[in-house]
């Protein structure tokens, strides 16, 4: 097997390279979101220069994970697999290459399966559409390497579960979300998010090799800079124990990750 090669783009969009299948998250190459929450940085790898896409994997509707217009500047014709109601939205909207999966159902890309299960967060895109409120997350396992990514979600056993559907063999590579709210609305974030100090205590908990974590460095956020999350991980990793398996990649930046050796 070949080893695999994870290059963080930006956000929520990372390509996951498994050397004869390639996989985008959660692609949002957008310069705002909305408008008025500026890109900080531009996308770690321009649009143009992507390689051959085999799937997408998205993951709720919420506009900095479901970028339309970044969809459609995609080549047409790359499965976009999503939760059944985002698939449906999408399909309406003109992306005929969109595929429902349901929690607990198994894609297969190429050598490349990904199972599907529920993240705990309410993915609706506006406040009126709670029926679209779906979010899943990911594990995508060659048999050789795993890589476990979980969009937004809060603190979640599902997230455990689905590591352990490939009992014996444990998540090489935990793909988790940081965020950051101020302290008045920090109870009600993390009922839907992580913070960097959550994502640590998932990542424990899954048991995972490495942790890379996403969501930061990116966009504006209406409570927060785009780089809080990542200087409240880099303080609490000071002495921590699992620090060294906490892989922070800048946008573009890649990092290879190579069969575990039994």
């Amino acid at each position: 097997m070949s080893p695999v090669r994870i290059t963080y783009i930006g956000h929520a969009t990372l390509l996951l390279d498994f050397g004869n299948v390639r996989v985008l998250t959660d692609p949002n190459f957008d310069d705002k979101l909305g408008f008025f929450l500026p890109r900080v940085t531009p996308p770690g790898v321009k649009m143009a220069e992507l390689p051959h896409i085999d799937a997408i994997v998205l993951t709720h509707a919420h506009a900095d994970h479901l970028s339309f217009a970044s969809l459609r500047a995609l080549p047409s014709g790359i499965p976009v697999y999503a939760p059944p109601v985002v698939a449906r939205w999408l399909a309406r909207d003109g992306i005929a290459s969109a595929r429902a999966v349901h929690p607990g159902q198994i894609i297969r890309v190429g050598n490349v399966s990904i199972y599907t299960a529920p993240a705990r967060h309410v993915g609706a895109r506006y406040g009126i559409d709670r029926w679209r409120g779906a979010a899943h997350m990911y594990l995508l396992d060659d048999g050789a390497v795993s890589v476990l990514f979980t969009g937004d979600t809060a603190l979640t056993p599902d997230a455990v579960a689905l590591a352990e559907t490939i009992l014996p063999r444990r998540v090489d590579v935990a793909l988790l979300p940081i965020g950051f709210a101020p302290r008045w609305k920090e109870f009600l974030f993390r009922r839907g998010h992580l913070t960097a100090g959550d994502a640590l205590s998932l990542f424990d908990q899954l048991n995972a090799r490495i942790l890379i974590p996403f969501h930061w460095g990116t966009f504006r956020h209406v409570t927060s800079g785009a780089y809080d999350a990542i200087r409240v991980l880099r303080a609490l990793l000071e002495g921590h124990a699992k620090a060294s398996t906490v892989k922070i990649l800048p946008p573009g930046e890649s990092l290879t990750v190579d069969e575990p050796v039994t």
